[in-house]
């Protein structure tokens, strides 16, 4: 509900208007519900912007589309592509402080790390690109899921157990399990990938 209100209230508001709009009308809610304050204005800060690149509005797409005299729809669908990883960033600030510093310098390396490739997982599932592998776009029903299965264990891999989310499992086994997770989606999509994209050059 806090990042629908943020993307609504910064759609047509420069970033620094909207921020403190928002940390007037809506961090303090935030704050009394027991979250870090730092992490709320971080939070409402991100979500306020992303109207900047999010169709019908994607104020910084079409204005990079008038200067490419490109068009500006398919602009801005293709920034909100792009960009698609910085939807879930402003969540991380919120559900794992100690990437903020907000916290011991090991918990704060240990979180930073679970995050950064949680977050590089994900947005290799989106992207269908990963770093230090290649591309993962096999085609059909099995590349999908393989994707899928990458944006789970990322997710997995990066998701803190905190009181905000107790879901009763141990940080450990969620690890473990996204490790799995995003290891059998990468085979699944990277299977066979390197001879569709060599089938496809011969053919052309």
């Amino acid at each position: 509900m806090g990042a629908f209100s943020s993307f609504l209230l910064g759609i047509g508001m420069t970033v620094t208007a909207a921020y403190v709009f928002l940390a007037i009308v809506l961090a303090p809610a935030l704050i009394q519900g027991g979250l870090e304050p730092l992490s709320v204005h971080l939070f409402i800060l991100y979500w306020g912007m992303l109207s900047f690149i999010t169709p019908p509005v994607a104020l910084g797409a079409f204005a990079a589309a008038s200067i490419a005299g490109s068009s500006a729809l398919a602009t801005g669908f293709t920034a909100m592509r792009l960009g698609s990883i910085i939807y879930f960033i402003p969540f991380f600030f919120v559900l794992e402080p100690a990437i903020i510093l907000s916290g011991t310098w090991l918990e704060t390396l240990f979180a930073t790390a679970k995050v950064a490739i949680g977050i590089v997982l994900i947005a290799a599932a989106l992207q269908t690109y990963l770093i230090g592998i290649g591309f993962i776009d096999r085609k059909g029903l099995i590349g999908v899921v393989g994707r899928i299965l990458i944006a789970i264990g990322g997710g997995l891999i990066a998701l803190p157990v905190t009181d905000v989310i107790d879901i009763g499992v141990s940080q450990l086994v969620m690890i473990i399990g996204g490790v799995v997770f995003a290891i059998s989606g990468i085979l699944m999509s990277r299977a066979n990938s390197s001879q569709e994209r060599s089938s496809s050059l011969i053919n052309f």
